[in-house]
């Protein structure tokens, strides 16, 4: 009986062995191509594309630019406070206590929700500070941030601007030539810019990699960084107005057309 049933045993034992796979790469690869000839259109198929192209984009400077006569005539230019971040932060804050689920039997607030309201809280308070007291100024040749100081932080009073301490990352004055800067943004976008971001050569090769640096994979400068704390569309304004040269960003319809 037992020698009846060894047939069996080892065909279902054969059901489980690996078998050697018939398909290769390059029968899958003959049957996209094949599969992509049958296209109405005659088009070019998507599968004789590359995958990935890498390439580099030149900065160039705005049309709106002005020659180089007309930039030296240009006043120097103090850039406004913007505080629209800064309520948007401090309007996170009853939202996250308010909205955080909360584990307390009694419905009392949750701990963790109520952590990050004074995180945000803080946070805004900070942005508060930044903002009323820091000020950008366009001069003729570079940009650079000041500190307000004297008797309520008002220059219509009495206050004056006073040089910002040395960038902590760099250790140089934070201030920018126009002609040393290759690119600038602002994220997520004009329109609402909690960030605003620039890169330079200005500074040393050495101190390219310090920080947030450290992430940027292109190189090729020092990225800067800081929150939008004056106003996008005058930091934009004046940088076009000054040469200042930036990548340009493709758009749905440029990739469409290539």
């Amino acid at each position: 009986m037992k020698i009846a049933l060894l047939p069996f045993c080892l065909a279902a034992a054969s059901a489980f062995s690996a078998h050697p796979v018939a398909t290769t790469r390059s029968s899958r690869t003959d049957a996209l191509r094949a599969a992509s000839s049958l296209r109405p259109d005659g088009k070019k198929s998507e599968f004789d594309k590359p995958l990935h192209k890498v390439a580099s984009t030149v900065p160039v400077a705005s049309p709106k630019a002005l020659s180089e006569r007309e930039r030296a005539k240009l006043p120097d230019v103090m850039l406004d406070a913007d505080y629209i971040l800064t309520i948007g932060v401090a309007a996170l804050c009853p939202l996250i206590i308010w909205y955080h689920p909360s584990y307390d039997p009694a419905g009392g607030p949750s701990l963790i929700g109520v952590a990050g309201g004074l995180f945000h809280a803080l946070f805004a308070a900070l942005l508060w500070v930044q903002t009323r007291r820091v000020r950008c100024v366009f001069e003729k040749d570079s940009f650079e941030f000041y500190n307000i100081k004297g008797p309520k932080l008002d220059l219509e009073k009495g206050a004056w601007l006073e040089t910002k301490p040395d960038n902590y990352v760099v250790g140089t004055l934070n201030r920018w030539k126009y002609d040393k800067i290759t690119n600038y943004g602002f994220f997520p976008s004009l329109e609402f810019p909690v960030i605003v971001f620039f890169k330079e050569t200005e500074t040393d090769e050495k101190k390219w990699n310090r920080w947030f640096a450290a992430f940027d994979g292109y190189g090729r400068g020092q990225p800067h960084f800081f929150p939008g704390i004056c106003n996008a569309g005058q930091f934009k304004e004046q940088m076009e107005l000054r040469g200042v040269k930036r990548k340009p960003i493709p758009t749905l319809k440029d990739q469409q057309s290539k």
